[in-house]
C-alpha cells in the first residue's frame, strides 16, 4: 500500500471512530435528559412507568411459592407516594390504567396479608382517600393456575395461545430435558434478525453450580432463585454489526430472539420468566466469568429462568393499558 493510499484509509478509520463517539455521546445526552429519575421528568408517561415498576414489585412479591412475611410496606407506601406524585403533576387517575392498576393491586396486597393474619396499617390508612378508584369487575394481583387448563388454551387457537403465556416464578423440580430446549431455540432461530445476519445464541448450562452462581449474581430473581431449574443466556454477536447505525442492534436481535424463544418454551411445556441484564461493566465480567464460554465479542442480553410448570402455580396479573395508549393512529 502507497503512502497515499495509506493516508486514506487511516483518515477513514479515525472518522468512522468519531461518528461512534459522537453518536454514543448523543445517545448519553438523550437517555440522561428523559430518564424517570431526573427530576425535570414529569410526563405522564414517566410517571406512569415508575408507577408500574414500583407496582410489578409488589405482585411479583405475591407470585412467589414462599413470599417473605409481611413483605412490601416500604413498597407499597412508595407506590402510593408515586401516586400522590402523578396527582400532583395534574394527571387524572381515571384515564391511566397503569394508576388504576395500582390502585388495585394494592387492595389484592392487603387481602393477601389479611388472609395471613397482618395489617400493614399505614398502607390503609393512605389507601383510603383513593378507594373510590377501584374497579370491582377487574381481578388484580394474581391469578392462580391449573396446568392442564392452560395446556388446553396452548393447544388452541394463536390468540388463546399468545395470551396464556406469563411471567412464572413457580417451577417444577424435574429435571429439563435438554431435547425440549433444542426444539424450543429452533423454533426461536425463525425470529427476523437484522439482515438476517443471525447474531444471538441462548447459552443453556446444565451444571447446577453454574446455575447456582448466575443465580446469585442476576438482578430480579429474588425470592424465586431457588426455584429456577436452569437459566439461559441470551447473547448477541457485536461483530456482526459494522456501524454507528446498528450499534443498538445487539438489543433489538436479542429482544426479538427471545420472544420468539420464551413463546416457544411455552410451547413444549417450560414456563419462563425474562430477567434484564443491567449493564454494568463488572457485573457482566463476572457472569462471563462464572459461564466461562461466552467470548468477549457476544454481548449479554438478558436472562431467562426456566422450569417445567407446576400442576398449580400463580402468576402476577400485570394489566397492560388501553390499546389506544400504544397504537397510534393518524
Amino acid at each position: 500500500m502507497n503512502i497515499i493510499d495509506f493516508l486514506k484509509e487511516q483518515k477513514k478509520w479515525t472518522v468512522s471512530k468519531y461518528k461512534l463517539w459522537k453518536a454514543y455521546h448523543s445517545d448519553y445526552e438523550e437517555y440522561n435528559h428523559w430518564q424517570y429519575h431526573n427530576p425535570n421528568v414529569k410526563t405522564q408517561n414517566a410517571l406512569e412507568a415508575k408507577i408500574l415498576r414500583q407496582t410489578h414489585v409488589i405482585e411479583k412479591g405475591m407470585s412467589l411459592s414462599h413470599p417473605r412475611e409481611k413483605f412490601g410496606v416500604q413498597k407499597a407506601l412508595e407506590l402510593l407516594d408515586f401516586i400522590d406524585e402523578f396527582v400532583e403533576c395534574g394527571y387524572d387517575i381515571k384515564d391511566s390504567v397503569p394508576v388504576l392498576n395500582a390502585l388495585g393491586v394494592i387492595k389484592a396486597y392487603l387481602a393477601y396479608h389479611e388472609e395471613r393474619g397482618f395489617k400493614p396499617e399505614d398502607v390503609l390508612v393512605r389507601f383510603e382517600k383513593y378507594s373510590e378508584y377501584l374497579l370491582t369487575e377487574e381481578k388484580y394481583g394474581i391469578i392462580e393456575v391449573n396446568k392442564a387448563d392452560m395446556e388446553k388454551e396452548v393447544h388452541s387457537s394463536f390468540p388463546e395461545f399468545f395470551m396464556s403465556r406469563h411471567s412464572v416464578r413457580q417451577f417444577s423440580e424435574r429435571t429439563i430435558d435438554i431435547e425440549d430446549i433444542k426444539k424450543a431455540v429452533k423454533l426461536a432461530m425463525k425470529a427476523p434478525s437484522a439482515c438476517n445476519r443471525q447474531s444471538c445464541k441462548a447459552y443453556f448450562y446444565q451444571d447446577k453450580d453454574v446455575n447456582k452462581e448466575l443465580g446469585k449474581v442476576i438482578a430480579g430473581n429474588t425470592g424465586f432463585d431457588g426455584e429456577v431449574q436452569n437459566y439461559i443466556v441470551v447473547t448477541s454477536d457485536m461483530s456482526a454489526f459494522y456501524d454507528p447505525f446498528e450499534r443498538n442492534q445487539v438489543y433489538v436481535d436479542g429482544g426479538i430472539f427471545t420472544m420468539a424463544l420464551v413463546e416457544a418454551l411455552h410451547y413444549y411445556g417450560i414456563a419462563s420468566c425474562v430477567l434484564q441484564n443491567g449493564e454494568y461493566k463488572e457485573r457482566n465480567l463476572k457472569f462471563k466469568e462464572i459461564c466461562k464460554n461466552i467470548p468477549e465479542n457476544e454481548k449479554i442480553i438478558l436472562f431467562i429462568a426456566i422450569g417445567y410448570y407446576k400442576d398449580d402455580f400463580t402468576y402476577a396479573v400485570s394489566h397492560r393499558k388501553n390499546v389506544e395508549d400504544v397504537l397510534i393512529v393518524r
